[in-house]
Order: C-alpha cells, then sequence, then structure tokens
C-alpha cells in the first residue's frame, strides 16, 4: 500500500508545480464587465451668441507648420490579429443662417429695417450685402392753447439714416486675401434747435411776417431748415496670410462726401505697413517683429455756393465765397514689439508731415510711439506704461458726425495730441476683473463747437479749436459668468486745465448688464450718469455787437433696456426702451432730446440648404 500511495502523490505533486509554472510565465487576455446605470454628463463650454450675425464655419486657409520629428526603432514580439477597416461616419455638416431681416417700429412714428445676407460655406470667397435704413419723424413738446408762443415747443426734429453695403472676401491661391467694399448712405435731420419764443423774437428774420398774432412756426417749411449728406465709399485691402517671417497688407479707401449747399469733400486714404519676424539673444528665445506703417491721407475739399442760394433758416451773414482747398498728411511709423518673457516692449515713434492744419504751409512733427508691459502672479496682474501721440484729421466728414448741426463751410484742423498713461489689469478670477488707469493729455487744436454767430436763431454750431491738458482717471469692474450673466460698472473723472471749454464733462459713470436665460430669453439694461457741461449762449444788440453768457447743461442720467424672446432658431422678437428715466436733456445747448422712446419688432432669420 505505501509504495502505490507514494506513487500517487508524486504525481500530484508534479501536477500542482506545473499550473504554478505556467501561471508565472505566460500572460492571458483576461475582461472584466461592469454593468451599472449610465449616467451621460456633458462638460461646460463657453457657448458663443453672436445672433443674429453670421459666423462662417469653414476655414479660410490651411496653415503649414514645420517641425522634427526623432526616428527610433522600437521592437515588439507581439503581432497583433488583422481587423478589418471600419466605416468611419463623417459628422453632419452644420445648417448655416446666411441672411436675416430685422423689423420694427417705434414711439415718434420711427420705423427701422435691416437686411443681411451672406453667402454660403466657402473655404475661397465670401461675400454679402448689408441694407439699413432708422428714422424718426417726431415733434418735441406741445403748443399750449394760453401761450402764443410756447418757449417749451421745438416743432419737428426729424433725421433719417440709410445705407447700403456690398462687401467681399476672396482667397488668391493659399497666401493673399482681397477684400473690398462699395457703400452708400443719406444721413438727413434739421436744425430745430430753436423753439416758438425764439421766432417770435427775432425780428431780422427775413421772410416773415411778423406780428404777436403770427404763429412763425406755421409758414416753416423743413426744407428751409434741414441737412443733408450723401456719402459713396469704396475700400480695397490685400494681405499676406502667410506665417513667413516677412508680410505685408495694402489697403485703399476712396470717399466722395457731397452735401446740401453745394459741400463735396474728396478722400483717398492708402496705408500698408510691412513687417518681419525675428528672434533675439544668444539663444533665440526672445521674439521680436519690426514693423513699417506708412499711411498718406488727403483730402480734396470744395464749396461752391451760388450768388442768392438759401443757406438754413435764420441765416444773417454774408454769403459764403467759392473756394476749394488740398489738404494731406503723411505718416511713418517704425516701431518694434520685443517678448522678454513677462515683459513685452514696444518702441517706435511717429513722424507726421502735412499742411491739413494750414493750407499755405507744410508742418513737421515726431510723436512718441512706446509702451513697456509686465505681467506678475502668473498672468493675474499687468502694469502698461507708455507714451503716444499723433494727428487726427478733422474732416467734413468727421465732424458732421460729431455734430450733426454744424452749418455749411466748416473750417477744418486737425488735432495734435501726446497721451501719458499708466494702467494696470487685475484678473481675480475667470469670471471677475478690474481695470484701473491713469492718463495725462496734451491737445493742441482739439475739436469744440460753439454757435454760430451768422444764424440769429441761434441753433447752428461751427467748430472751435482749442489748446488744453487733461488729467483722466477711472476704472471698471467686469464679472463673467458663461453667457448667463456680463456685468460692466465703471467711470472717469476729468480735470482740465482750460475752466472755459466747452461741453466737457467733469465725469461719467456707467452700468451694462446682459442677461441670458437658456438662450430664450435674453435682457440687458444700460445706465448713463455723465456729469454737468458748461454751455455757450450770444446775444446780438442793436448796433451789432455780440455778447456771449455761459449757462450750465444739467447732469445727464439715462437709463435703457432691451429684451428679446427667442421663439426658434428662425424667428425671435424685440423690445428696446431708451430714456426711462424721462428726462429731457441737452447734448447741445437749445437741443433738447426726447424723453422717451420705445421700439418693438422682430428678427426673422433665414436658412439655407445644407450641402
Amino acid at each position: 500500500m505505501k509504495k502505490p500511495c507514494i506513487i500517487i502523490f508524486a504525481c500530484l505533486q508534479l501536477a500542482l508545480s506545473n499550473v504554478y509554472a505556467q501561471s508565472t510565465d505566460e500572460v492571458f487576455n483576461e475582461s472584466v464587465t461592469v454593468t451599472g446605470t449610465y449616467k451621460p454628463q456633458l462638460s461646460e463650454f463657453d457657448k458663443i451668441n453672436v445672433a443674429p450675425q453670421i459666423s462662417d464655419t469653414s476655414s479660410t486657409v490651411s496653415h503649414k507648420f514645420s517641425y522634427e520629428v526623432t526616428t527610433r526603432r522600437l521592437t515588439s514580439l507581439y503581432s497583433p490579429t488583422r481587423i478589418k477597416a471600419a466605416r468611419i461616419i463623417g459628422e453632419p455638416t452644420t445648417r448655416l443662417y446666411n441672411s436675416y431681416l430685422r423689423l420694427g417700429m417705434g414711439n415718434y412714428w420711427s420705423p427701422l429695417a435691416e437686411f443681411y445676407y451672406n453667402s454660403t460655406r466657402s473655404k475661397k470667397v465670401n461675400y454679402g450685402a448689408f441694407l439699413t435704413h432708422n428714422s424718426s419723424w417726431g415733434t418735441i413738446g406741445k403748443r399750449k392753447k394760453d401761450v402764443a408762443f410756447p418757449d417749451t415747443y421745438y416743432g419737428k426734429n426729424h433725421f433719417s439714416q440709410t445705407g447700403v453695403t456690398l462687401f467681399g472676401k476672396f482667397i488668391v491661391g493659399e497666401n493673399v486675401q482681397l477684400a473690398t467694399d462699395l457703400s452708400y448712405e443719406n444721413d438727413y435731420n434739421l436744425y430745430y434747435g430753436f423753439n416758438d419764443s425764439t421766432l417770435h423774437a427775432v425780428d431780422s428774420l427775413a421772410g416773415f411776417v411778423h406780428s404777436a398774432t403770427v404763429n412763425y412756426r406755421d409758414s416753416l417749411h423743413v426744407k428751409d431748415y434741414r441737412a443733408l449728406y450723401n456719402k459713396l465709399e469704396w475700400n480695397f485691402g490685400a494681405r499676406d496670410l502667410n506665417v513667413n517671417p516677412l508680410g505685408y497688407s495694402a489697403n485703399l479707401k476712396v470717399a466722395n462726401l457731397w452735401a446740401l449747399y453745394k459741400q463735396n469733400e474728396l478722400n483717398i486714404n492708402l496705408d500698408g505697413d510691412v513687417h518681419y519676424n525675428f528672434s533675439m539673444g544668444k539663444k533665440k528665445n526672445y521674439k521680436s517683429v519690426g514693423y513699417l506703417h506708412v499711411l498718406w491721407n488727403g483730402f480734396y475739399g470744395t464749396a461752391k455756393p451760388t450768388s442768392g442760394m438759401a443757406m438754413p433758416l435764420g441765416f444773417t451773414g454774408v454769403q459764403p465765397s467759392v473756394r476749394s482747398e488740398f489738404r494731406n498728411l503723411f505718416d511713418l511709423n517704425p516701431y518694434i514689439d520685443i517678448l522678454l518673457g513677462s515683459f513685452k516692449v514696444h518702441a517706435g515713434l511717429d513722424a507726421n508731415i502735412g499742411n491739413f492744419d494750414f493750407v499755405d504751409s507744410t508742418r513737421f512733427h515726431v510723436y512718441p510711439d512706446v509702451e513697456v508691459s509686465k505681467s506678475f502672479l502668473k498672468g493675474s496682474l499687468a502694469l502698461s506704461l507708455g507714451a503716444v501721440g499723433g494727428m487726427e484729421a478733422n474732416s467734413l466728414d468727421a465732424i458732421r458726425q460729431v455734430n450733426p448741426y454744424i452749418g455749411p463751410y466748416a473750417s477744418l484742423k486737425g488735432t495734435s495730441h501726446y497721451d501719458f498713461y499708466l494702467r494696470m489689469r487685475v484678473s481675480f478670477s475667470k469670471k471677475l476683473a478690474m481695470r484701473i488707469y491713469g492718463e495725462w493729455n496734451m491737445f493742441k487744436n482739439d475739436l469744440s463747437f460753439r454757435l454760430d454767430t451768422n444764424y440769429a436763431l441761434r441753433n447752428v454750431y461751427e467748430p472751435m479749436y482749442v489748446k488744453y491738458n487733461r488729467l483722466k482717471a477711472g476704472g471698471e469692474f467686469t464679472f463673467v459668468n458663461d453667457e448667463m450673466l456680463n456685468l460692466a460698472v465703471g467711470g472717469n473723472y476729468y480735470y482740465y486745465t482750460d475752466t472755459t471749454l466747452l461741453y466737457r464733462p467733469d465725469f461719467d459713470a456707467h452700468l451694462t448688464a446682459r442677461f441670458n436665460y437658456h438662450d430664450k430669453w435674453l435682457f440687458g439694461i444700460e445706465m448713463l450718469l455723465t456729469g454737468k457741461v458748461r454751455g455757450e449762449q450770444f446775444s446780438r444788440a442793436a448796433d451789432g455787437t455780440v455778447s456771449f453768457s455761459t449757462e450750465t447743461l444739467p447732469l445727464r442720467y439715462g437709463l435703457g433696456a432691451e429684451l428679446e424672446y427667442r421663439h426658434n432658431r428662425a424667428l425671435s422678437f424685440f423690445l428696446k426702451a431708451d430714456n426711462l428715466c424721462y428726462q429731457r436733456y441737452y447734448l447741445w445747448s437749445n437741443y433738447p432730446s426726447q424723453r422717451i422712446t420705445f421700439m418693438a419688432g422682430l428678427t426673422y432669420t433665414i436658412l439655407t440648404k445644407k450641402k
């Protein structure tokens, strides 16, 4: 019995030893299947909300990158089993919104119409058109039965702005982008800055019968005190899209402005730059780029008033003479940007030569163009210190957009300025940030306005160019909670070395908020507070002597709100309101505003066919 037992024990021992050795020397594929409740989750991403603007989702050019690959042979003893090729189903193309129509109507009979069209998805070509119209046909104030000539009734304050733009962008080859646009705009407004009391007090207003029982306004036509501007503009530009060290861009603008009272201004603007990227330092670890920017801005203006031509209502001066003037500015702006770790240095200058200020002589100016910035605490804190300067052309087109109540044949000069500033930006988190800044500005021939004494109704302005220095200090807090809430609050304080300046506030403050509820309801609010400004009036004595007196325009506090409801991806409704505080404020002396305005409308977006 002992011998068979020993043989059986030995066999079992040998079998167990073989199993142990096999488990250590060979590896088997094992899989574990775990079953449970599936919880689908999506990470949060920032959503871009640009409706109703059109965003082209196709890339315009493929960038070329250079890189090095270090090869190393790896030996593998594992030979995988061949599998069949899988068929990949492409993601469906997103349907584009390539056009929209926006219609609205407000009180004071204020229609709004916009139409936008953009071409469908393309890597090489993009083109479209934009048409807009916005106008108002109301009156300011009301007549009073018991007052013959009320000083609160200003009458009609009509205005109309209509424009059309055609645009296109083309990629030539893979490196050059060509862009062009052609636009026309028509601006119409009235010199409504006079009331019934002013009309009654003016005895030298030719062409009207003066009587204590006659209401002069009933004898007036809007054509007697209107302003009308037409502008045709063409832009063409080319730029290099390559990532090569050497690049360029060039632009041409030709614009012609003609006005009701035989005014014309032709503007030709040429600008371009050449830039070169290079590295600095022993290890070539400091990135730099050098720029050379060249600009020529030419203006040819003419005034051709004919004898006996009707000027705006209330004109008592001498008929303007026929004249033609050529003004130009030439700028040469070389500079270099250097990135030294957390430091960024911008160093250059702006050399300007031209005769815009004085047609009969050419002047030369050199302005600084320097900024040094540094970031701290991993980019949470950034400081910038800089000194810049330049000259801006106060052309007829630029002036009438600042003050639409200027008279015909305004005088033109260029504003020269030097700006020294210190700025700080603090990012407390991804949502909360703060900006604080201080500036010292030196102005020469800065654009301002005063009432033109050639108009007895005191409703027409003329440009006035002043020299002064200004201290500006301000800041702004911004809070962004994805796309749900955007909040900004800030303000500025101004100190002027010249205390006689007109229409310059001592401070301003603002608050804006945007709230988006599930991309269905969008609500916005804007609050604006502007300090008191100094205005000016004039009176004329019997001997023709003119005397000026100052007045203080009241504090301006504005409140506006906007509500939009998106019914679906194609249709939405909106409601806008402005001046909810019901304030009769004055941006310019003798020109009161409407107390409150409302507008309601809809936006309809047209879907394109899938391609």
